[in-house]
């Protein structure tokens, strides 16, 4: 789970939400989110983010 810290996510459903992983813990996932607004929302198990939020691949780089 360490390699989510500070991997882009968005919510899967609405209101559509985009933000970045914060913190990660055994007990509390944290994430920012930035857009529209902005704030956090603690999740208390690694299910609950994984049916809430889904993790953005970076974005590839153009040539």
């Amino acid at each position: 789970m360490d390699e989510w810290l500070n991997k882009p996510v968005k919510t899967k459903e609405r209101p559509k939400k985009r933000g970045i992983v914060e913190y990660i813990d055994e007990q509390y996932i944290v994430v920012f989110f930035t857009a529209p607004l902005k704030e956090r929302v603690i999740f208390s198990s690694k299910e609950s983010f994984l049916n809430k939020v889904e993790l953005l691949e970076d974005a590839p780089s153009t040539p």
